[in-house]
């Protein structure tokens, strides 16, 4: 689900979106897989959700490839073999579910920060509620791009861009908790992330820190934006002789998957032109397509902004 809205109406989809969501810690010896898609949890047949099932086979170490190739009855088989191992050495497991289904999984170590938290704290902290915002939201993670229209700059003489911040996160272990830079293509509805230069701009699920220092976050967003903005102007003065290797050169570099890749080839025809500018953009645009889901869309959008912080002078 993506569009725009406002900063209150997004609040309320969330609220929506999260109705029959809660967390049990569920002793590890309870837990019993009939498959991969199916459990039973303290005597209670229960869905595994795929954003589980994947955490399921990361903690048991199992490759998620071979698992969806096993017969259910295989499948049972594995899994129960190493939560028997697991129960060996660890009591219990965080389990979050969706109504009674389970939806992600993790040690004691995760600290939940749920999306209505992050909503909440930008109200708290000046974000007024019509806020205009940008949004992506699926079951597996939340991502919000505000877009600050009185700091609009110019790169071209009908080519704009407007900066802003970007917020991602998840709440089933796909994503870290984010605050970065963010740019937004008046011409095209093109958006790129920066990816803020002071490491704690990416916050894992192992403390409160992000929100407890969100303002200091904040500023540090800022700062990156103006440096970024410089950088898109050298980019449009930085040649490319060679686009088609410069793309298979990134696409390696970035590790863009053959699906990713193609939504680029795809966006290429209508950013074509000489200039880094130009191979940035590719990515931005491709980020817009259809076929690919949020996470996807993101990374693209970062692989612009990672592309954008490479140019020099």
């Amino acid at each position: 689900m993506r569009g725009t809205t406002t900063l209150e109406a997004l609040v309320g989809r969330v609220h929506m979106q999260s109705r029959g969501n809660h967390d049990q810690v569920i002793p590890v010896a309870d837990i019993e897989f009939e498959s991969l898609g199916t459990a039973r949890i303290s005597g209670k047949e229960v869905a595994v959700l795929p954003s589980a099932q994947r955490l399921v086979a990361n903690k048991l170490r199992i490759p998620m490839t071979y698992l969806e190739r096993c017969p259910q009855d295989l499948q049972a088989h594995n899994l129960n073999h190493w939560v028997k191992e697991e129960a060996k050495g660890r009591d219990t497991l965080f389990c979050r579910f969706s109504g009674d289904a389970l939806r992600a999984c993790f040690t004691d170590r995760y600290t939940a920060i749920d999306h209505i938290e992050i909503l909440y704290k930008m109200l708290e902290h000046g974000f007024a509620a019509t806020q205009e915002v940008q949004f992506s939201l699926d079951e597996s993670l939340m991502l919000v791009k505000v877009p600050h229209y009185d700091s609009t700059f110019s790169v071209a003489p009908r080519d704009r861009i407007v900066p802003g911040v970007s917020l991602g996160n998840s709440e089933v272990g796909t994503l870290a908790f984010c605050l970065e830079a963010y740019f937004y293509r008046l011409i095209c509805s093109n958006g790129l992330i920066a990816l803020a230069a002071a490491a704690s701009s990416r916050f894992r699920h192992t403390s409160r820190r992000a929100l407890t220092e969100f303002p200091e976050l904040l500023g540090q967003v800022v700062a990156e934006s103006g440096r970024s903005q410089n950088q898109f102007m050298i980019s449009t003065q930085t040649p490319v002789a060679n686009p088609q290797e410069t793309f298979t050169r990134l696409n390696t570099q970035f590790l863009l998957t053959k699906k990713m890749a193609e939504a680029v080839e795809r966006a290429w025809p209508l950013e074509e032109g000489a200039t880094m500018f130009n191979v940035i953009n590719a990515y931005t645009r491709a980020a817009q397509d259809e076929a690919l889901d949020v996470e996807e869309s993101m990374h693209l959008e970062r692989i612009g902004g990672l592309v954008l912080s490479m140019v020099r002078q």
